[in-house]
């Protein structure tokens, strides 16, 4: 590239010259401005250029249409590719068995596992679980069909191949069944359902299902690559790196070579926030497939707050200060940008050691907690202009209303703010307060009654008559305001015909009381829950107690074999219970997606992505609620190798670089070299 020319003239050259490119670049480097200067540029070279833009969200294709003027085609992803396939209804018939079809189990062997057998013959067995309990979902809903319950670990053990090959040969068969009934349907039946799921028997397609299905039917069906290519000379794709890996793929390899339709990717490797997004192109670079550019600028944050960013970032770019220049004409001094980077932190309180490892363990994690929020507070009186922001969810849940739910799904799963979502979803709560929201912006906005009236015919609740309507709003009406337990709220919803229960729905709350039947008659997890409430929590003190005691139902070899299962399944039961009891409001769900859906003063990665905040109170800490992140490895030398280092430094240079001008980090710190340690990298360090 040559140096002298601006990124936007390099990928003008690009286009010209019929070559897909990836523009790269940090927060704040005007991504989304340099693709607006490079439509407004092809266009004026040349007025009659299809192009196609694409991003995520319909707030961001909003965003991008004000800021992009001309005849182009703007739209969400899902938008785009549900243009493309709609008309080919055949090949939706076709490709529709591969979203519900599974893949054959394949077992690893004990090289897999560093030839530690014992390792080995765990890790299978829960793989083993895992393909039977997906298994076991799709032949319900699908079929309609019950299977076999799991093997046990000792089963399994002594004839793994046997096992293997009983679980192959049900999904040959299931496979074979979706196939078979797919055929026997017209293809006109086929549509997008404009949900989170797909259904089999409706049969249609949700937001994923969508992909999955544009994806296939590109590959399987050269015709339909053609056709995109006829009708866009570019496709521009805004934050890639949160883009399907699967979408960016087909639209690289699936055109013709002779179209000479452009592929262009605008975003950032290093924010890439979406565990299902590509993240990064490089394995395109390198095939040859993209031309990296690389966009340097950065016009938000304060020269201060670059530098210290600039250390979190793994792949080499270096950002600089850019000066704007304001609609009169004038420029951006670099004196106005000026800011600040400070670190404020305490040491933690001395642990206790009674010598009860489970007690003392609980205590600490109430002292630090307490002492950390100690610190947040004291430093926010001391900055009251600056917002705060926090990168573990269990302290953004207790702040905004959701704090209940939160810890329900944190005793089950270790990452729970993914599971929330999905489990919501799946539950249709997503739904039921989409068409609280829609009747909310009653009367007087007319897109949102047209909506709400094609959601309603959806589900075929039909409207016929004023008596039809009014009748819909007092269900509405009472919807909003009376005070429900979250899943009654749902059920009401149900009840009234304002919404179908789907059949992901149906799976999880049937499998769910079959599993509640099963150890309800089971006197070996009776008396394994009573032993844990008594305060027996690990397998060691556990044996110990069914030793000394002799119990009718556990042994110390039971406890040996399946103590981790029969803990799983403790904790699956006091999830089930508690998801459906009155401990959730729907209220705290509101809050919940009210959070999900929109920015607040207290945000995570997902939450701080693509806007600047003029004074930011970071706090750098895990507040003990999750395993997946680990933030003191961000300060240590060398590149993050690990997920969890990767994840850990991404969300952190997410959320620093959201300062525009003054960052202030707060860390409770566990030592004296973890405070030395943190503290070097900050040109400005202290203690409280």
């Amino acid at each position: 590239m040559d140096p002298k020319m601006n990124p936007v003239d390099r990928i003008a050259e690009l286009v010209t010259n019929g070559e897909n490119f990836v523009l790269q670049g940090g927060a704040g480097s005007g991504k989304t401005e340099s693709l607006k200067r490079l439509v407004q540029k092809l266009l004026e070279v040349n007025p009659g250029l299809r192009i196609a833009c694409i991003t995520h969200t319909n707030k961001a294709a909003e965003e991008i249409s004000d800021r992009i003027p001309g005849d182009i085609f703007v739209s969400t992803v899902h938008s785009f590719f549900g243009q493309v396939i709609s008309p080919f209804k055949r090949s939706i018939q076709q490709a529709f068995p591969k979203i519900f079809e599974l893949d054959v189990f394949v077992p690893l062997g004990v090289d897999r596992y560093n030839d530690d057998e014992k390792l080995w013959k765990k890790e299978e067995h829960n793989r083993f679980k895992k393909a039977h309990g997906q298994l076991e979902n799709r032949r319900r809903s699908v079929l309609g069909e019950e299977t076999t319950k799991v093997a046990t670990k000792p089963e399994y053990d002594k004839q793994p191949d046997t096992y293997n090959a009983q679980l192959n040969g049900w999904i040959e068969d299931l496979n074979k069944e979706i196939r078979d009934k797919a055929v026997m349907r017209q293809p006109n039946e086929f549509y997008y359902n404009d949900t989170a799921f797909n259904n089999f028997n409706d049969p249609s397609y949700g937001h994923d299902g969508l992909i999955a299905l544009a994806c296939h039917i590109l590959e399987d069906l050269p015709l339909l690559g053609k056709i995109v290519s006829d009708r866009y000379d570019c496709i521009f794709i805004d934050e890639y790196q949160d883009t399907s890996a699967d979408v960016v793929r087909v639209l690289l390899r699936c055109l013709p070579k002779d179209g000479k339709t452009v592929i262009g990717l605008f975003g950032d490797s290093e924010q890439a926030i979406y565990s299902d997004g590509i993240g990064s192109a490089q394995s395109h670079i390198d095939a040859k497939e993209l031309t990296l550019v690389v966009k340097e600028d950065n016009y938000r944050c304060s020269p201060q707050v670059i530098k210290f960013s600039n250390k979190l970032r793994t792949d080499g770019l270096s950002q600089e200060v850019a000066l704007k220049s304001f609609d009169n004409g004038t420029l951006e001094t670099l004196e106005s940008r000026q800011g600040s980077v400070k670190l404020i932190f305490d040491l933690a309180p001395s642990p206790v050691d009674s010598g009860d490892k489970l007690e003392d363990k609980k205590t600490n994690a109430g002292l630090f907690r307490n002492a950390l929020d100690a610190l947040v507070e004291k430093t926010a009186l001391q900055y009251p202009d600056y917002v705060q922001l926090k990168l573990t969810n269990k302290s953004i849940a207790d702040n905004v209303g959701f704090g209940g739910i939160y810890q329900i799904f944190n005793d089950r799963y270790s990452e729970p703010r993914d599971r929330m979502r999905k489990t919501f979803d799946r539950l249709q709560f997503g739904e039921v307060i989409d068409l609280i929201d829609l009747h909310a912006s009653l009367p007087g906005d007319r897109r949102a009654y047209n909506r709400l009236i094609a959601k309603l015919r959806k589900c075929g609740y039909a409207i016929t008559s004023v008596s039809d309507k009014a009748k819909l709003d007092k269900m509405l009406h009472s919807l909003r305001e009376k005070d429900r337990t979250a899943y009654e709220t749902v059920q009401y919803a149900v009840e009234c015909g304002l919404i179908r229960v789907s059949e992901g729905h149906k799976s999880f709350v049937d499998r769910g009381n079959e599993f509640l039947a099963k150890i309800s008659g089971d006197p070996a997890f009776a008396e394994f829950e009573k032993l844990y409430l008594n305060g027996y929590r690990t397998k060691l003190q556990m044996s110990k107690e069914v030793a000394a005691r002799s119990m009718k139902h556990i042994s110390a070899g039971l406890l040996e074999q399946e103590y981790d299962d029969r803990l799983n399944d403790l904790k699956q039961k006091n999830f089930l219970v508690s998801l459906f009891s009155k401990e959730i409001t729907f209220g705290e769900i509101r809050a919940f997606y009210e959070y999900e859906d929109s920015g607040g003063k207290f945000s995570t990665m997902h939450k701080t992505k693509g806007t600047g905040i003029e004074n930011v109170l970071l706090v750098i800490d895990e507040y003990g609620w999750t395993t997946e992140y680990d933030f003191v490895s961000c300060f240590e030398k060398g590149v993050p190798e690990t997920k969890r280092e990767i994840s850990s430094r991404k969300l952190l240079y997410v959320a620093c670089s959201r300062t525009k001008k003054n960052l202030l980090c707060v860390r409770l710190m566990k030592s004296q070299e973890e405070a030395d340690l943190i503290a070097s990298f900050f040109p400005q360090s202290i203690k409280l």
